[in-house]
């Protein structure tokens, strides 16, 4: 199942970037038609619909933003409006998908209050996700990174977001697994586990909200679900998909470890034919007989230049290749001599000639990376 994940970001591979585009589809279709039955037998809007709800309330709050952001003098009525404004908001994503709004005050190991829109405890009590809002400070651009905000969660100083959760929240001896920080333009997700590594994932709400696709929508309901994070029991969903992420990435690493070997010993076996029939050399005794690290080496290095081409041309953003024009799509890219790869060999030429080397010497002669 295709679904459009703009506006979602998958920063620093929260879930593998590959398993993301082509198969957590595949695994949210099962959540995608359970709403769509709830909705038409029980009448119950799905959480993808109450997101899509927000959009009139969300961009009003966006233009208070950006109007007190533009004013540098300031003023105590503007602020209190907007933080207002902020917590309706707030509330209201909340409530759309399905967190109890419940402020309350945490404190850190050092004594520091933590202020809380919501909680959700284990059964025993321990803390399991946590919400904070992230406001940004009057120096602060409202579209930047919210873990950069100097904030005043701490009921003091402002303090930049990312130390305080590294020093007020993690680093407590009962910490929340899971972090919910919503911001006014953005909402992160942060898993104690993955924290150390930076990898969260991102909701550009500008984006989804403004562009109201509704497999994105459904998208983010299905990741951000109090259902899918923290389900009354069961295995919740969010651990599911990193399973089947890591399941993934795994059998990938398999195959490909199995393919590489297999790719060195045809070129290994194929150079050796060819000095052996077309050179005329002794390859198995004498001087000339061949070193068998050497070779396999120098096979290595060329099926690392040939995954490094194909990488640096799926993804022509990088700019190392000129992958939109013609000349060098048709002529000498990767894409162009795998088209020729499939083509019967009819003649004995074509079976025994050297073509396709010849192409990759030039194509690697012109990326200096494959030098």
């Amino acid at each position: 199942m295709s679904i459009d994940l703009t506006g979602i970001y998958n920063d620093n591979e929260f879930y593998t970037s590959h398993y993301v585009s082509a198969l957590l589809g595949d695994d949210l279709k099962g959540l995608f038609s359970e709403w769509n039955r709830r909705a038409k037998e029980e009448g119950k809007h799905a959480p993808s619909n109450l997101l899509a709800k927000l959009a009139p309330r969300f961009f009003k709050l966006l233009s208070q933003v950006k109007l007190q952001k533009g004013d540098s003098r300031g003023s105590a009525e503007a602020d209190e409006e907007l933080k207002t404004s902020l917590k309706d908001f707030h509330y209201e994503l909340l409530t759309a998908l399905d967190y109890p709004w419940s402020p309350c005050v945490r404190h850190a190991e050092d004594g520091r209050e933590i202020s809380l829109l919501c909680e959700i405890a284990k059964a025993d009590g321990a803390p399991e996700l946590w919400v904070i809002a992230a406001e940004p400070g009057r120096q602060d651009a409202f579209d930047l990174d919210p873990l950069e905000f100097e904030t005043g969660l701490n009921g003091d100083e402002p303090e930049n977001l990312i130390r305080f959760i590294n020093r007020a929240i993690f680093s407590r001896s009962e910490p929340p697994r899971w972090l919910l920080v919503l911001a006014p333009s953005q909402v992160l997700l942060l898993d104690r586990s993955k924290w150390n590594e930076s990898r969260r994932l991102r909701f550009d709400l500008d984006e989804i909200l403004s562009r109201k696709e509704a497999s994105t929508l459904s998208a983010m309901a299905a990741l951000l679900h109090r259902d899918s994070i923290c389900p009354a029991d069961g295995l919740a969903l969010l651990d599911s998909l990193d399973e089947n992420s890591h399941r993934h990435a795994h059998a990938v690493s398999e195959d490909l470890k199995y393919a590489l070997r297999e790719c060195i010993e045809l070129l290994g076996n194929d150079a050796a034919d060819y000095l052996r029939y077309r050179r005329k050399k002794g390859v198995f005794s004498g001087e000339e007989q061949i070193d068998e690290a050497q070779l396999s080496l120098e096979c290595l290095r060329w099926m690392y230049r040939i995954l490094f081409l194909f990488y640096i041309e799926a993804r022509p953003e990088l700019g190392y290749v000129p992958m939109n024009v013609d000349a060098y799509r048709r002529g000498y890219s990767l894409e162009s001599l795998r088209e020729l790869e499939i083509l019967p060999l009819t003649s004995e030429e074509a079976r025994n000639g050297d073509y396709i080397h010849q192409s990759l010497e030039i194509h690697f002669s012109m990326i200096p990376l494959c030098q």
